[in-house]
């Protein structure tokens, strides 16, 4: 999961990566490191108390200013170790901060090439399904990559996200688009430029509105097929009831630092092993 450590410990290089960062500095000011300790250890106490084992990572070189977000650094599929290629400048030496990992790592690794960006936000996965956006963060290219990579055992779905120029803001393909255990999926279908058929035949929809994107209502955190967790915010509330009617366990849990600089608590977890249920790996 994220850290706190080394979060703008030299102002005159941070980057402004996104839209809501942007936001936040002009009309508040971004969050303060001992905000963002806070949550976090809240939020580690949560991932712990069901027996997730939590590692955060170490200090990267001079040049990342915010360690927040593992997400988009890297990503697992099946047992490979995919490492990102990152968009933002501050960010390319991100993986540093957990690269000691890979020593453990007895699984193919796999770099993204220079010439294609992809990040972790952009890939979900749904048992032999690996959904991967593009946009903002990552390239047209990055789904024909995977698939690449991945022919015989996954079937790659492309889910291109709708353009800042078409009146969308999605940084990444898991703030408009996340699939739960129980065969829903939180979506916002304004945010995605086309929508596969598999997802309109095989998914039990919840759609959410864009005030509730931008409160990233979407970016829950599923540590079992029927458990989540997810922002204990007034924006985030209808979503949450609904989920809970649907059956599912909602720990509502006060993040709202993260959230300010545009994540939340699927941005700030890089599963390493993912729960396997039925040979199928669900989250």
């Amino acid at each position: 999961m994220g850290t706190s450590r080394g979060y703008h410990r030299d102002p005159a290089r941070v980057e402004i990566v996104n839209n809501t960062q942007q936001h936040t500095l002009d009309t508040v000011g971004h969050p303060g490191k001992r905000h963002l300790e806070s949550e976090f250890a809240i939020f580690r106490s949560a991932l712990e108390d069901y027996g997730i084992q939590v590692y955060q990572p170490v200090l990267a070189p001079d040049s990342v200013q915010d360690q927040t977000c593992p997400r988009d650094i890297g990503f697992i599929i099946g047992d490979a170790l995919i490492v990102s290629n990152m968009r933002n400048q501050s960010r390319k030496l991100e993986f540093e901060g957990v690269r000691h990992f890979i020593a453990q790592w007895d699984g193919r690794i796999i770099l993204v090439p220079d010439s294609i960006y992809l990040e972790g936000g952009d890939v979900i996965i749904d048992g032999h399904r690996v959904f991967v956006g593009s946009g903002q963060r990552s390239s047209p290219q990055a789904a024909q990559f995977i698939q690449k990579n991945f022919d015989k055992n996954f079937d790659v779905i492309p889910m291109p996200c709708t353009s800042v120029k078409d009146g969308e803001d999605i940084l990444h393909l898991d703030c408009a688009f996340n699939i739960l255990g129980l065969g829903h999926v939180l979506i916002y279908p304004p945010g995605l430029a086309s929508i596969p058929d598999i997802v309109r035949d095989q998914y039990n929809w919840i759609e959410v509105t864009r005030s509730e994107v931008a409160a990233l209502a979407i970016n829950v955190m599923s540590i079992k097929p029927d458990t989540i967790i997810a922002r204990d915010n007034p924006a985030c509330a209808r979503v949450n009831n609904i989920l809970k009617k649907l059956g599912y366990k909602v720990i509502e849990t006060t993040f709202d630092a993260l959230p300010a600089t545009g994540g939340s608590f699927r941005c700030a977890t890089l599963p390493l092993r993912r729960v396997k249920i039925d040979n199928e790996t669900k989250i």
